[in-house]
């Protein structure tokens, strides 16, 4: 007993270890994704120094290659012949749907930074409006809190064309930087992004953004509401919370699991050795804990993780909805790691009810456990068709159920992959449904949480490439269902 409990400390202790360089790096200006990329690749051993300078050393190779592939795409520019706008974008989709697998995505990152370079709109060295003006520091190029304001009114680069149907949202609720923005907004005619922080609509603080045509008036927020506070979502917590723990939301959707039980355990003994009497210290080591792992109270001097049902609810989703056979909670935590939070998303798609009275035809990608069309279902929008494209099979379980369990009218439509949607598989698409109302998407990952990412964008850059393939591909084909 006495090796095993030993055992146990020395996990615990190797748990703070990293929790506590987790934090020094995330204080440092660096995402959650860069830090676990970089934690993954020099282990849990490495010295902060080391893993900033990893991170660092990541970024500027990213911004070299960057440099090389504008300068590639200029040099090609100066050489080619004049072409219309109208032509070269279509031959260079074409040229992109009949590519092989393993050449899809270097072709697609060219294809793409040559479309923006020739767009005479949001040209590479012009200067981008929204990010004048104060946007965060000269230094650390991470947007500043006063940066995440919501933007109520309409956006003006958002007319003409462009503000009309189908519609799009694309959403990122992974912490990146300006310059990440800018590149991302690039592909998408240069969309100005919409910061919103989900503690607005729920107990979840967390800065999103979102890249959209959408109007923006006469938007309103879903009812009932999510739960608001920690408190609001697991009331029993409430006879056991002491007063020096102020938080009220949680910072982000956990799951990681390892060594939880020995941590809070330890935790615990350290509250009741205190005997009532915990130092200052002592106190924000715990809330530093607590924090990270959103650990809550369940008993007297007692802390445990949140649980899924609580986690679903925080984030507006139905209760048990991630609840397979088979699938053990941390998976379900890991599942809605990148998931939308439902108030929140709901709030950008109500414009849609007053414009879609009958009923929406969404293009789903990168659907995850369903977020999207969740909010839609709880606004009251009918879905007549949902086509919805995503790898994991888990995933995929989780919105069938849901969409059998609500009783849907419309067609649901899954697909296993994107590569799926080339150009005729789209026009089948087009014949069937006569096109589509909404083109959504967000972070691609799979239903244990992985996700790949470019340490520039602070996602998975080829996944979000073909995001924007199919998407100026069903805007460019809408004109001919009309």
């Amino acid at each position: 007993m006495e090796n095993g409990h030993a055992t146990n400390e020395v996990k615990a202790e190797s748990l703070f270890g990293v929790m506590d360089k987790t934090l020094h790096l995330l204080q440092m200006g660096f995402t959650e994704e860069e830090v676990s990329l970089a934690i993954d690749s020099f282990g849990q051993e490495a010295a902060v120094q080391e893993l900033a300078d990893s991170i660092f050393a990541r970024r500027i190779a990213s911004t070299i290659e960057q440099k090389q592939v504008k300068i590639e795409s200029e040099f090609l520019g100066e050489q080619g012949e004049q072409e219309t706008e109208y032509s070269t974008y279509h031959q260079r989709l074409n040229y992109y749907d009949d590519d092989d697998d393993n050449k899809r995505v270097k072709k697609a990152k060219h294809i793409f930074r040559d479309d923006r370079g020739a767009s005479s709109s949001h040209a590479v060295n012009q200067p981008t409006p929204w990010l004048s003006g104060g946007v965060g520091s000269a230094g650390d190029g991470y947007l500043k809190e006063e940066d995440y304001e919501m933007t109520l009114g309409p956006r003006a680069n958002v007319s003409g064309e462009l503000a009309k149907p189908p519609f799009f949202l694309y959403g990122n609720v992974v912490n990146i930087t300006k310059d990440a923005w800018s590149e991302i907004s690039g592909f998408l005619s240069g969309v100005r992004p919409e910061f919103i922080n989900s503690q607005l609509f729920s107990a979840l603080m967390r800065r999103e953004g979102y890249l959209h045509n959408l109007p923006t008036e006469r938007r309103h927020v879903v009812v009932p509401k999510s739960p608001m506070t920690i408190e609001d979502a697991v009331p029993s917590t409430r006879h056991y919370w002491p007063t020096w723990d102020t938080r009220k939301h949680i910072g982000s959707v956990t799951s990681e699991v390892a060594g939880i039980e020995q941590l809070c355990e330890m935790l615990g003994k350290t509250i009741k050795d205190s005997r009532g009497l915990l130092s200052e210290e002592k106190r924000a080591q715990i809330l530093h804990q607590c924090k990270m792992a959103n650990l809550i109270w369940i008993g007297q001097d007692r802390l445990g993780p949140l649980q899924p049902n609580q986690m679903e609810r925080i984030l507006g989703y139905p209760s048990n909805h991630t609840n397979l056979f088979g699938l053990n909670p941390p998976d379900r935590i890991a599942a809605m790691k990148y998931a939308f939070q439902t108030d929140t998303i709901a709030y950008l798609l109500s414009v849609l009810k007053d414009i879609y009275p009958d009923g929406l035809r969404v293009l789903s990608i990168y659907s995850g456990v369903g977020g999207a069309e969740i909010a839609l279902h709880r606004l009251g929008i009918p879905l007549k068709c949902v086509v919805s494209v995503e790898e994991s099979d888990v995933n995929r379980k989780i919105l069938k159920r849901w969409w059998a369990k609500t009783e849907q009218s419309g067609v649901l439509r899954q697909l296993n992959g994107i590569w799926k949607l080339k150009t005729d598989a789209l026009e089948d698409l087009f014949k069937e449904f006569g096109g589509f109302d909404l083109v959504v998407g967000g972070n691609y990952s799979s239903y244990r949480g992985g996700t790949t990412v470019n340490a520039t964008m602070g996602m998975d850059s080829s996944k979000y490439f073909e995001y924007v393939r199919v998407l100026q591909r069903v805007r460019s084909m809408q004109h001919f269902y009309k």
